[in-house]
């Protein structure tokens, strides 16, 4: 393949070093992002979907390219180079290369780093990743929205993430009757139970019968009807037991988040909630969530009761 004689940005116009338009634009794409938090991976990966050109008729975009291009000062206008950045852009760039380097030495047991469920943005919906940038002396962590038409940046930091979580999860565990069972699904039996339960019937009636046969279509008929079954009022019922037997928490606990949620969310000002796998969401402002699938039945305490205490 051959080889730029000129650093990608720049061109040769009558003899002389040129800032080329298209690719500078392109650059300052690529600083911008690196800055915002994307990885040097998910830059090339980008550029290379969009089949943008290194040179002629070349795309082939990796990390080790798009590194070098953030390592290099003559883009600050060194040598007979015109600047396209300036020196503080870059400084901040060298500055994040070298924070990620020493990343190696971050505790990957911490807690935060197994919130394997999403957080949600509260822009589009998306899914968002946690960044961390020990620039920002307030806070340095941050969430940024992954869809790249949105990517709505969040700062919250770790620990108060995981003890908004906590407060939520109390809520809860104080009074698990808070936790929505789905009202009873009264619906009518399916036409393959009817069909089923019809030929049950029929063959009853007949005075020579074959019992295997009969007891063949009598599991099939609990099959069909076990399969109507909808899983939400068990799902219901097991978390309000898990956090029946839950004691306070005084500290974010791993174990019980694993078992009772199955998202985060976070608005525009960090404020946090949560949904429990029974899809019920539980806000800091709110005493329990209300969904029009799930009726007010949740055991010995009523939720309406409590609302207001």
């Amino acid at each position: 393949m051959k080889k730029r004689n000129i650093p990608f940005g720049y061109q040769y116009r009558n003899g002389a070093i040129t800032i080329q338009p298209q690719e500078a634009v392109v650059l300052n794409r690529i600083f911008s992002e690196y800055q915002n938090g994307l990885s040097l991976l998910e830059i090339a990966n980008r550029l290379n979907d969009e089949n943008i050109a290194y040179q002629t008729g070349v795309t082939g975009w990796n990390k080790s390219r798009i590194m070098r291009l953030i390592e290099d000062v003559r883009y600050t206008g060194k040598g007979d180079f015109p600047a396209i950045i300036d020196e503080e852009m870059h400084r901040t760039m060298v500055e994040i290369k070298a924070q990620k380097n020493s990343q190696h030495s971050t505790d990957r047991t911490c807690e935060i780093f197994h919130i394997d469920v999403p957080v949600i943005c509260p822009t589009c919906g998306g899914e968002m990743v946690r960044r961390h940038d020990s620039r920002f002396r307030r806070c340095q962590q941050r969430w940024v929205c992954s869809n790249a038409g949105c990517r709505t940046v969040i700062h919250k930091a770790d620990s108060d993430l995981l003890d908004n979580i906590t407060v939520l999860l109390n809520r809860v565990i104080v009074n698990p009757g808070f936790v929505q069972i789905p009202a009873k699904d009264e619906s009518a039996p399916t036409v393959r139970v009817l069909k089923t339960e019809n030929e049950i019937a029929r063959t009853l009636d007949t005075l020579d019968y074959d019992k295997n046969t009969l007891r063949k279509k009598m599991l099939e008929c609990a099959s069909l009807r076990y399969a109507d079954i909808g899983s939400a009022p068990y799902i219901a019922h097991r978390l309000k037991a898990t956090l029946a037997d839950a004691e306070p928490l005084s500290t974010f606990s791993l174990p019980l988040f694993k078992r009772t949620v199955q998202a985060v969310h976070l608005e525009k000002d960090g404020i946090a909630s949560i949904t429990l796998i029974n899809n019920q969401t539980i806000r800091k402002d709110d005493e329990y969530a209300t969904d029009s699938e799930y009726s007010a039945e949740s055991g010995a305490e009523n939720p309406s009761e409590n609302q207001h205490s």
